[in-house]
Order: C-alpha cells, then structure tokens, then sequence
C-alpha cells in the first residue's frame, strides 16, 4: 500500500461489535492517530471462541461495522473471519493475514488490557508473536498483570518506542494508553431490550439500522 507519511504495516483490531459503538471507534481513532499505519483493519468475529454466540448474525455485524467506518476513511472493514468457516481463533487470522501481506511486513494486533492479561487461555497462544507485534491499550486502573509463562513471553518483548516496530515483522510489545469511554454493547443492547434510547453511544447510522432490522429487542 505505501501511503506517503504512514507506516507500511498492516494493524488489525477484532471483536464481536455486537453492536459497534463509540467505545470502539474512539479506541480505534487513538490506536491510528498513535501508530500512523497505511493499513488498519477492524475484524468482526465470525464465530468468537471466548464467549457466547453474538446475538446479531454475523451478517448484521459486518453492516453495522460498515456504517460506522464510512466516517473513518483511514480504517476498513476486513470481513475474513466471518468468512473463514469454524472457531474465530486468532492464531488463524493472523496465519492468513501473514500469508497474505508477505513475511516482511510489520503485522499489529491490538487487543485492550483485558485481554492481553488473559491471553494464555487463547488459543495457541504462544505462537501469536511469531506472527504480529502486540499493540496492547491500557488504562490506568487496569494495568498489566503477566504471570507465570504470560509473563515469560511478553515482559522480555515490552518495547517503549513505537518506532521500534517499523524495523520487524513480528515479535514486540507496545502498551499504549487509549481513553477509555464507559459505553459497551452489553448495555446498549439490554437498553435496546428495555424500549430506552441508546442515542448518542453509537453511531446514528447504526442505531437506525438496528431500529430498522428490529434487533436487540426483547423476546
């Protein structure tokens, strides 16, 4: 891609987005403005292992997703886990992504403290900076907590400079702080359920689009 001023890497940021909304967007936007990257990814979870079935189909997600990101020209929507059949696991997102973009090419996931602290219950979870750095976005009242072997992986590979990144395909940890808006899709969707009005913590296009399909409503 070569964007002249922007780093030639690849950083992708996954989910459910069950629905989007402006806690994700906001992170995003900070995540590009912080990294300066000429391709950044938003992954919507065909099927996510973690936890249970999302309650839009995957189909409705990757719309939602779309209708958020027409004001974010910087960001596209990458729908290859929905695509790709069975478990949402990382470790075969990034297999394909690395694939795709060649060995060269620096390759970020980001992923917020919450997860990073519980990453050696992923899947293959010790392959994963074989393949990407790690953009991890902290805030101040959760910090890292690596333990035992988490702690043996990633500590050795915490980085301060970003620019460090640019020089390797793989392999680094970058904690990053990210404001962090209190809205979540658990919440705009048990409000949607209540008959209450979730405006202004997501998108308009999305809101009209939920209200449009009916989802999220109760029973």
């Amino acid at each position: 891609m070569n964007t002249p001023g922007l780093h030639p890497a690849t950083l992708i940021l996954g989910g459910t987005f069950d629905p989007v909304h402006f806690g994700h967007l906001r992170a995003a936007a900070e995540l590009y403005e912080q990294l300066q990257v000429d391709d950044f990814r938003m992954l919507p979870a065909g099927q996510p292992p973690h936890r249970g079935r999302t309650q839009a189909s995957a189909s409705d997600r990757l719309h939602m997703l779309k209708l958020a990101l027409r004001a974010h020209p910087g960001i596209r929507l990458d729908d290859c886990e929905i695509r790709r059949e069975g478990p949402s696991y990382m470790i075969d997102t990034l297999r394909q992504l690395r694939a795709a973009i060649g060995a060269r090419r620096p390759l970020l996931l980001a992923l917020g403290q919450d997860a990073a602290n519980q990453l050696a219950r992923w899947h293959r979870w010790q392959e994963l900076p074989q393949l990407a750095h790690l953009a991890i976005m902290t805030r101040p009242d959760n910090p890292p907590a690596y333990q035992g072997e988490l702690a043996a992986v990633l500590q050795p590979r915490c980085i301060a400079d970003s620019e460090q990144l640019w020089s390797l395909p793989a392999g680094l940890v970058l904690h990053l702080p990210i404001t962090e808006l209190a809205i979540s899709s658990t919440d705009i969707r048990a409000q949607i359920a209540a008959g209450r009005d979730p405006a202004f913590l997501l998108p308009a296009s999305v809101l009209a689009y939920i209200r449009e399909q009916g989802l999220y409503q109760a029973g």
